[in-house]
């Protein structure tokens, strides 16, 4: 049960604080007052989507809190299971941010809009002022039945079935597509990779082979430099070699007289090594340099093939590498695609298996609830004056093919007789705006058993009815009341009178600023609001009484209307 809505600085609302009561809750004021607004207060506490402008002029963020007491099971389950602090009463606060950020808290832990939004059918139902002329359309009668039956858990399954079966359809249809690919593409395929798999790539070859072509290219320069500088440290007269071990061997002369020159001496020594060690080097390189032509053309020819390509394919030799593989990937899925289909169509044949025995449990449900909506729909037509309506529901006849679709392969539809002797015909096509209203109100009587003690909130039912369908309506709706916590927004006072509780939304300017406020009345504001409804802003001793006489009469036609339920 919603039990207290605070807002500020939402739209045109400053600050508000509203406590709501068991039963029914009517909430009236003029058009453009802000009723609207309370209910958007609603949705954004459960996850709705704020509008850029929703942020009153001014405010760096709007707040919403919506406290609900008496907390269903259900919510208590998804509350422990996100992790969230269960108590007696549930307080959701959700903050939004001038630039469109939002915050969200679920008794005082940061909650997501997930969260949010899986509490939400548990907590609130809203019905529009025009949902009843869904009616009209007679693909909705499928989810009506449903709703009413609450097969909502048994078509989530049916839809994720069919899912699978897409999905595996889908999968199917690519592989066979990508089968069909034309001879010229395998073709190609396989000319490259035979192109490619013959030049045996090697990552890094590219480089090594240009180091090599240099080598060769310049041999007899090579040769002779290296020759000159192993001359020049080991072998020729004066070679460095010689004249630094004669270095040496008077610094060791001088050791003797002085200790402390050991370790320029190792120095000397150590350079002498290295140097008589990069001597031989140079000597084995130069008598190892010579011209090879042969291999010189050969390594040209293998850097041409290399070039040629990378000009074809693009990119490096490593790139040209990856490219071989993925071709030989995409033949070797080609070549075994048979058994992939054979796999494939057997996950659709499951698939397709599993999605028909559930349409035909879903199937075998609906009638159920179809028999059952037939008997209590007319009770409930009884109760708001449409005596000896008869209301049929009717299966479409698929002459034997049953296609599966996301909520199964039944075709739905209501039909409608509301004088005596004659046959029911199509509810979309014979039902007047009055009948659409009441049907619509005794569908969601009977849907809201299966709503887990939602507060259920009626959002205008009135528009298009009036006189006695409107008495009608405000006496189901207090019988409504008096299992559920029901919020109605009426324009009709003749619905208003029947209310355990009245609210009022009123739009004031203050200070230069427009300002909605909403407030619970007491007795004497009540019959006043009822006046105003009836008469306008001119308020009357007639209007005053009128409105004094509806209350007298909702409550005392309330008191028979309970003395006659069984």
């Amino acid at each position: 049960m919603l039990r207290t809505l605070r807002v500020r600085d939402l739209a045109i609302i400053d600050e508000l604080e509203l406590v709501l009561e068991p039963g029914l809750n009517v909430i009236t004021g003029e058009t453009g007052a802000g009723k609207s607004i309370l209910l958007q207060a609603l949705d954004l506490a459960l996850g709705g989507r704020p509008d850029a402008d929703v942020v009153r002029t001014g405010a760096d963020e709007a707040v919403v809190e919506a406290v609900f007491a008496d907390v269903p099971a259900p919510v208590r389950a998804i509350l422990s299971g996100a992790g969230v602090p269960v108590a007696e009463e549930l307080l959701i606060r959700r903050v939004i941010g001038a630039g469109g950020r939002t915050r969200a808290y679920v008794n005082e832990a940061l909650g997501s809009l997930a969260l949010l939004r899986e509490l939400a059918p548990y907590l609130l139902r809203v019905y529009g002022q025009d949902e009843h002329h869904a009616l009209r359309r007679v693909e909705s009668h499928r989810e009506l039945l449903d709703a009413v039956g609450g097969l909502d858990s048994t078509v989530d399954e049916m839809r994720r079935r069919h899912a699978r079966l897409q999905a595996s359809a889908q999968a199917l249809a690519e592989l066979r597509a990508r089968q069909q690919a034309s001879a010229e593409r395998v073709e190609l395929l396989q000319f490259q990779a035979n192109e490619l798999e013959k030049a045996s790539l090697v990552a890094g070859e590219e480089e090594s082979l240009c180091a090599e072509r240099t080598r060769l290219a310049h041999a007899e320069r090579l040769a002779t430099l290296a020759s000159g500088a192993e001359g020049a440290l080991y072998s020729d007269d004066g070679a460095v070699v010689g004249v630094l071990g004669r270095v040496a061997g008077t610094l060791r002369e001088a050791e003797r007289l002085d200790p402390t020159l050991e370790p320029t001496r190792k120095l000397v020594e150590t350079a002498l090594a290295e140097l008589e060690e990069a001597g031989r080097t140079l000597g084995r390189y130069a008598e190892g340099v010579h011209a090879e032509p042969e291999r010189l053309e050969h390594v040209e020819e293998r850097l041409a093939q290399i070039a040629r390509l990378r000009r074809k394919y693009g990119g490096t030799v490593d790139d040209l590498i990856r490219k071989r593989d993925e071709i030989a990937a995409e033949l070797g899925a080609t070549a075994g695609g048979g058994e992939a289909v054979a796999v494939l169509q057997a996950e659709v044949e499951t698939a397709r298996r599993e999605a028909a025995e559930w349409a035909g449990r879903l199937s075998i449900e609906r009638r159920r609830v179809a028999r059952e909506l037939e008997r209590d729909l007319a009770q409930e037509l009884r109760t708001l004056a449409l005596d000896g309506a008869r209301f049929t529901v009717r299966f479409g006849d698929t002459n034997g093919e049953r296609a599966v679709a996301p909520e199964g392969w039944d075709e739905i539809e209501f039909f409608l007789s509301t004088n005596p002797g004659e046959e029911p015909r199509s509810l979309a096509r014979v039902a007047s705006g009055g009948e659409l209203s009441r049907i619509m109100l005794a569908l969601k009587t009977l849907a809201a058993a299966e709503q887990h003690g939602a507060t259920l909130i009626f959002d205008e039912v009135d528009a298009g009815i009036g006189g006695a369908v409107a008495e009608v309506v405000g006496r189901k709706l207090k019988q409504l009341g008096k299992a559920r916590q029901v919020l109605c927004i009426t324009h009709l006072a003749l619905i208003a009178a029947f209310a355990e509780h009245h609210v009022a939304v009123a739009k004031r300017v203050r200070d230069g600023r427009t300002q909605s406020t909403a407030r619970p009345l007491s007795a004497n504001e009540r019959v006043a609001e009822l006046a105003r409804m009836l008469g306008g802003t001119k308020l009357t001793r007639e209007t005053r009484d009128h409105a004094e006489q509806l209350l007298r009469q909702a409550r005392s036609r309330s008191g028979r209307s309970q003395r006659a339920e069984p």
